[in-house]
């Protein structure tokens, strides 16, 4: 039986999400990771590949040339074009590394798409708070600052003003560096600093939605497009639903074709990716983010499941392997949601309380922790700490409501990092 080897970077909820989906496909499975201390997760798979720097593709290529591997794979978003480089020296590569080295950098995917015709915000990098001036002049404002390499709303922030603007720069400057987020401490491949230039972007205004793509023999095929009618003043998601409230199938059309002509745009093949877009007032759909190389985070494959019956992660493992579609289900009759409950301040998580008193709602189909005792929550980024999938629920009013009743039951106790 030939081995699966999946590579991890720090703990997260999609390894054994994974590994399921590819003991599926009838698989081994081996974990390759720096050294650590989690009994479970060893006991979870076939066995472990200890390196010093899973960031090394030639280090982990070497551990694994003898082993003949079937696919090598992550969904760690830091390490995705790492791991892909890793695939392509051992030569079981389904994608070239060099896409998602490319779609690392936002600044880099908005070139690529405008070169391709396809619509977008205005866009700068900025890499001197003097500059800010002249920044606001050529991208306009409000507009939004956020890293250049970033992921899960990192530091994300909307400016109105030149002084807005000079004052994002400073924060981001004073607190990427101390991010635990290790993409951050990495130059970019061009020799650009993600710590020091950071991306700034024209507001879009419209409502936000998410397509998550498969790409299998050169056709992108979107799964369903997911509405985010709730997203607080920090860009963070509180809640999403399938399908989305009062979209047109004329509107859903038009979004699904932004995001696979992104995708395709970009290069990526016999891959996934998760996309996001803003159906813009003036321009229509506008993809604002690609995450490529793996599907939809948190518990979002759970609800793609539950409204659409396609597994996106065993989509995304057949893709890796080359292997046939795995079979596809029906999805609920209803509207199905999902809302995302953060803890109310940072710092190390010492335990999560009230999950089964959410879990007893009558709405509620499932309660999905993501993040573990010890692990240290931040402000500054988007930790999809407990997901709660809904059913039964009327209109946008409902779903605000439910996540209203949810956050008041969980808690979080946390001490200081």
């Amino acid at each position: 039986m030939k081995t699966v080897f999946v590579v991890r970077e720090t703990s997260g909820h999609w390894i054994h999400d994974f590994v399921a989906a590819i003991r599926g496909e009838g698989f081994r499975v081996e974990v390759v990771t720096e050294p650590l201390d989690d009994a479970e997760l060893a006991a979870a798979v076939d066995g472990l590949v200890v390196v010093p720097d899973v960031r090394d593709p030639a280090a982990v290529a070497e551990a694994l040339r003898d082993r003949e591997p079937a696919a090598v794979l992550t969904a760690a978003e830091g390490i995705i074009a790492s791991t892909a480089r890793v695939a392509e020296q051992l030569g079981v590569a389904r994608c070239p590394a060099d896409v998602f080295t490319l779609t690392h950098n936002k600044f880099a995917v908005r070139q690529a798409l405008a070169e391709a015709g396809l619509p977008g915000p205005r866009a700068a990098l900025f890499a001197d708070p003097a500059e800010a001036g002249k920044i606001a002049e050529e991208v306009g404002l409000p507009a939004i600052v956020k890293p250049v390499n970033g992921a899960a709303s990192t530091l994300v922030r909307t400016v109105s003003t030149v002084e807005e603007l000079r004052a994002a720069y400073e924060l981001l400057a004073a607190r990427l560096p101390e991010n635990a987020d290790a993409r951050y401490h990495r130059v970019l491949p061009d020799g650009l600093d993600p710590r020091r230039v950071f991306l700034v972007e024209g507001f879009l205004d419209g409502p936000e939605y998410a397509v998550d793509v498969l790409v299998r023999a050169g056709v992108a095929e979107p799964v369903a497009v997911v509405g985010k009618p709730l997203i607080d003043d920090r860009k963070f998601e509180l809640a999403m639903v399938c399908p989305p409230f009062g979209l047109a199938a004329e509107r859903a059309a038009a979004i699904k074709k932004a995001a696979t002509d992104a995708v395709l745009a970009l290069g990526l093949t016999s891959t996934c990716a998760h996309v996001e877009v803003i159906d813009d007032a003036e321009r229509g759909p506008v993809v604002v983010e690609v995450n490529a190389g793996r599907p939809a985070g948190g518990a979002q494959p759970a609800l793609l499941k539950l409204a659409t019956g396609i597994d996106v992660t065993a989509e995304a493992v057949s893709l890796a392997l080359g292997t046939p579609p795995p079979a596809r289900g029906a999805g609920l009759p209803v509207p199905v949601g999902y809302l995302v409950l953060y803890a109310e301040r940072a710092g190390r998580l010492v335990r999560v309380e009230g999950t089964d008193e959410v879990a007893d709602l009558p709405e509620v189909l499932e309660v999905v922790t993501i993040v573990a005792p010890g692990q240290v929550l931040s402000d500054d980024q988007e930790i999809y700490a407990v997901n709660v999938l809904v059913a039964g629920f009327a209109d946008v009013d409902d779903l605000a409501a439910l996540h209203t009743e949810a956050t008041k039951l969980v808690r979080f106790e946390l001490e200081e990092s």
